[in-house]
């Protein structure tokens, strides 16, 4: 293992995580009565499912977006002062929150008041250690409420925002540590950067200084129309997608592994539905301007997932902005005491984050796995045959031989490829969202019957793998 690259393993953390928890109250899940399908034409799709589904997504993701606009014309089209924009943004995030999930809400806000002061005590006490101080009490917090105080199935609703919370606090804390802060945020700058409207309901995570940037010479241009309309429209695509292409395509009775993949890829688009929403959502508020020229706010880069170069590839571009906060604030910060404390303090906090289930903590255990077995056979690979063939592509200037354009070499990566494509497949199979689990989060028993059907062959696939590198 000394010639493994553990920095790898920043990423794999944040791969599977559970935006099920955010699809939307009253979104049409037309899907879950499967012979609906049968004899059904592109015209019938269309009336039963697509529209319904449009026009309740609509409904919801409308009133965000107004919202977020209101937000940014009020606080970034005229001048007006500091504590009235964090009023504006605080204001607006709280009506937001109570549309998606009426008094629920309140363990949103209750968490958000309850870390400002523990941050402020903290700092109060310390000038050093304040992130991983933090960190442990909002990820304690957020366990204690889960165990005992939550309604289970109010909990997982909320889940996704809680989380966005904690890793907006935890990174205030951390940056305070390392300079970047002077200091700590007023009430009003932490209250309208935690319930910003832009990112408080589907993200994504944003720096407290891009918050405080954007009442900064704000621009507004036709790109910035353009990119929220190409997210909106990429958004909805994938929201069909998920709930009723994939499951007329290939319905029920199929051949188990295309079942496997269809129940996966609906998991999938579910996320990328998420992603370039939460894009849309932020950009409407006024972040995403780079150097006054573009706009840019990438979270989940699809085309890179569907067809992978490898999956430490997927890891890196399923959720950028959170591959960038657990890399800073975890995996880099636990980096002094050993590779594998970093990598077992990475996996334990995004896993805690996104909740406490088997689920997703066998998919990340496995993906950890299969993607250090993909990593340290290629690289051999790439050894013995001095060709481009590693996880990550080749620079120009590398020392291999055979190039990343040779036949045998592009085959070999299309190969990998495919293989990335099936372990995806079995990982994301127990995300079925059609499941009668999914209110309440996935459990034991479901995890390991969905693997069982599947009689385990990724994880069997990955160990001969393995067995093939010892032995080469």
């Amino acid at each position: 293992m000394a010639d493994f690259d553990y920095d790898l393993f920043d990423e794999i953390d944040e791969t599977y995580p559970n935006y099920d928890d955010l699809i939307m109250p009253g979104i049409s899940l037309w899907y879950q009565e499967d012979d609906l399908y049968d004899g059904v034409q592109v015209g019938e799709l269309f009336e039963l499912c697509i529209e319904p589904t449009l026009r309740d997504g609509f409904g919801h993701v409308g009133k965000l977006l107004l919202w977020c606009f209101l937000f940014r014309a009020s606080t970034q089209m005229v001048t007006i002062p500091p504590l009235l924009c964090h009023a504006i943004s605080a204001g607006t995030g709280l009506i937001i929150l109570h549309h998606f999930f009426q008094t629920t809400m309140y363990y949103i806000v209750g968490f958000a008041g309850i870390a400002y002061v523990l941050l402020w005590i903290v700092s109060w006490m310390l000038k050093r250690h304040r992130g991983p101080i933090v960190g442990v009490l909002s990820v304690s917090f957020l366990v204690l409420c889960e165990l005992e105080f939550a309604n289970k199935t109010e909990w997982h609703k909320i889940r996704g925002a809680q989380m966005l919370v904690a890793m907006k606090v935890i990174s205030i804390a951390f940056d305070t540590d390392f300079g970047v802060l002077q200091f700590l945020p007023s009430p009003a700058e932490f209250a309208g950067y935690i319930l910003c409207v832009g990112t408080c309901i589907f993200g994504p995570w944003i720096p407290y200084r891009d918050y405080i940037a954007i009442y900064n010479k704000p621009i507004w241009d036709m790109r910035w129309i353009w990119k929220i309309l190409i997210n909106g429209v990429l958004s909805f695509l994938f929201l069909t997608v998920s709930t009723c292409w994939i499951h007329w395509l290939i319905p029920d009775g199929s051949w188990r592994w295309w079942i496997a993949y269809r129940d996966a890829l609906s998991f999938r688009s579910s996320h990328y539905f998420v992603s370039f929403l939460s894009e849309a959502s932020a950009l409407m508020s006024g972040f995403g301007c780079h150097a006054h020229t573009t706009w840019s706010l990438p979270v989940a880069k699809p085309q890179f997932i569907e067809i992978p170069r490898s999956l430490v590839q997927v890891v890196v571009y399923w959720n950028v902005p959170m591959h960038s906060w657990l890399k800073n604030y975890v995996f880099r910060t636990t980096k002094p005491f050993g590779s594998f404390a970093a990598i077992l303090s990475t996996y334990a906090v995004s896993s805690i984050l996104h909740g406490l289930n088997f689920q997703l903590a066998a998919v990340l255990l496995s993906l950890g796995a299969y993607t250090y077995v993909e990593y340290v056979l290629r690289q051999k690979l790439a050894t013995i045959f001095g060709a481009c063939i590693q996880v990550r592509p080749c620079r120009k200037d590398c020392s291999h031989r055979n190039k990343e354009k040779r036949l045998y070499v592009v085959l070999a990566n299309i190969g990998f490829g495919f293989v990335a494509i099936f372990h995806l497949s079995y990982l994301g199979v127990m995300f079925d969202m059609s499941s009668k689990f999914q209110e309440e989060g996935y459990n034991f028993t479901h995890t390991l019957s969905k693997w069982s059907h599947l009689s385990y062959v990724s994880h069997w696939f990955a160990l001969s793998m393995y067995i093939f590198y010892l032995l080469i």
